[in-house]
């Protein structure tokens, strides 16, 4: 645990080094001092067709969901060093947004082969 999702303007690909991006943010919730390397994982997912307000800028939007247990301070404080981390990486125009789930509990299995 935790799951990163990263979700991205596929027509940004030329502008994104996507492995760079995954490296990041892997790195930015280890940094965090909230979980192992190991048990972090982190995947990305182009959109193709997407709309940000009324303009064609891309968007990068990283979820992190995470098992039950952290208060809003610990959250608050992932949620903003993945931003800045990630933000960082950038220097033309692109909105990036990072969002903390709690995953239910009662609903999630998991099973290692």
């Amino acid at each position: 645990m935790p799951h990163c999702i990263i979700e991205y303007a596929k027509d940004s690909e030329t502008d994104i080094n996507i492995n760079e991006l995954m490296a990041t943010t892997h790195y930015a919730t280890f940094s965090s001092g909230l979980f192992d390397e190991e048990d972090i994982k982190t995947r990305a997912i182009p959109f193709e067709f997407y709309r940000t307000g009324t303009t064609e800028k891309p968007f990068v939007h990283i979820t992190v969901r995470v098992l039950p247990g952290r208060d809003l301070k610990q959250k608050d404080n992932l949620a903003e060093v993945i931003l800045h981390q990630v933000a960082a990486m950038f220097h033309n125009d692109i909105c990036v947004t990072v969002e903390i789930e709690d995953i239910n509990q009662e609903s999630y299995r998991k099973y290692v082969i």
